[in-house]
């Protein structure tokens, strides 16, 4: 980290020595400064202190060189978090850029370069990098520009803030948003069977799954709809009876979260074991107190759904119970219209 020698305890002094007690030793720079050894063991204590601070705060902090994909001098320890050591950085092993998230790469550098030539001497952004791990971040960025007297940047301090979560929460809202107005104008069952379910798998967690229907004479479920699910599975899950364990754990009308292979429940499902699918979420649908369909929505990558998660998908369920009872009912009457015509 660099040190402002002025205010460091440091002096100018025209050349000439001063302080030469044994209390007060000072030692001769070549570029005329008198650093007295007191106001340096205090400067670097401050310094320490102040590295101490930044990496007990819940950001990350840099310093970088204004070069391409920003060479660290300084980074705080709080990078780990995002899997890198230290040292990565500082030994230039690893430069920033390296981890901005490729998608995202030329529109922070386009922002950076249109700040500095409009004079800026700090601006945020959002956007994504990669952890040493694989998974994409969302971070607030704080880039404060350190420019000399003539202009010309020295320096690039940013702090940087992990946001995942905010952002996640934000996209579930607008999800739902979205639905809602979908909703209101569909007037088809299979179109709302699509919208729902492609609303499911706009949330990261989720990236397959389907909509079973309870048929109201026979009990039996069957999968009306799905995306991401593979053959073998649609072969020997695509319909359940009344009576057998699946569709009894439907009936019970409880949301349930569990890993796949803790939902197969018969021998049928042997041919579902080799399925690449980790947590599950089995969903019953509900108009008043009559369970009328389930969904099923699972994840190749996450072990776990979080609390957040598990309210939006079950909030989309409610809406859903209320459309499908109206579609169904509405399908009825032009049936009965249909009859009286024929």
């Amino acid at each position: 980290m660099a040190l402002n020698l002025n205010r460091a305890g440091f002096s100018r002094n025209n050349g000439n020595k001063t302080g030469s007690s044994k209390n007060n030793c000072s030692i001769m720079s070549g570029s005329g400064f008198d650093i007295s050894e007191a106001a340096l063991r205090n400067a670097l204590e401050m310094a320490g202190e102040l590295v101490s601070v930044v990496n007990k705060v819940p950001v990350t902090v840099f310093l970088w060189k204004p070069q391409k994909y920003w060479p660290a001098e300084f980074v705080s320890e709080h990078i780990r978090q995002f899997g890198y050591d230290v040292e990565e950085f500082t030994t230039g092993k690893l430069l920033y850029g390296n981890i901005v998230h490729p998608d995202d790469l030329e529109r922070v550098e386009r922002e950076l370069s249109r700040r500095i030539e409009e004079g800026c001497t700090d601006f945020s952004q959002e956007y994504r990098i990669v952890t040493k791990f694989g998974e994409s971040r969302w971070v607030d960025e704080r880039t404060f520009i350190e420019a000399d007297k003539n202009g010309v940047v020295r320096y690039l301090k940013g702090i940087i803030l992990d946001i995942t979560e905010r952002k996640r929460e934000e996209k579930l809202l607008y999800i739902q948003r979205n639905l809602g107005i979908a909703l209101s104008s569909s007037i088809d069952l299979h179109e709302t069977l699509e919208i729902l379910l492609d609303s499911c798998l706009q949330i990261d967690e989720i990236d397959a799954g389907g909509i079973y229907l309870i048929d109201e004479e026979s009990g039996d479920m069957r999968l009306a709809i799905h995306r991401g699910l593979s053959s073998n599975f649609v072969q020997h899950a695509s319909s359940y009876s009344a009576n057998s364990p699946n569709t009894k754990l439907v009936m019970i009308g409880q949301p349930i979260y569990k890993q796949h292979i803790d939902l197969l429940l018969t021998s049928r499902d042997e041919h579902l074991k080799k399925e690449d699918l980790r947590i599950t979420a089995l969903i019953p649908v509900k108009h008043g107190q009559k369970i009328i369909a389930a969904f099923y929505l699972t994840s190749k990558v996450e072990y776990e759904l979080s609390d957040h998660v598990r309210t939006v998908i079950e909030t989309i369920a409610t809406q859903f119970g209320v459309f499908i009872s109206r579609i169904r009912l509405e399908e009825k009457l032009k049936d009965c219209v249909k009859k009286k015509k024929g």
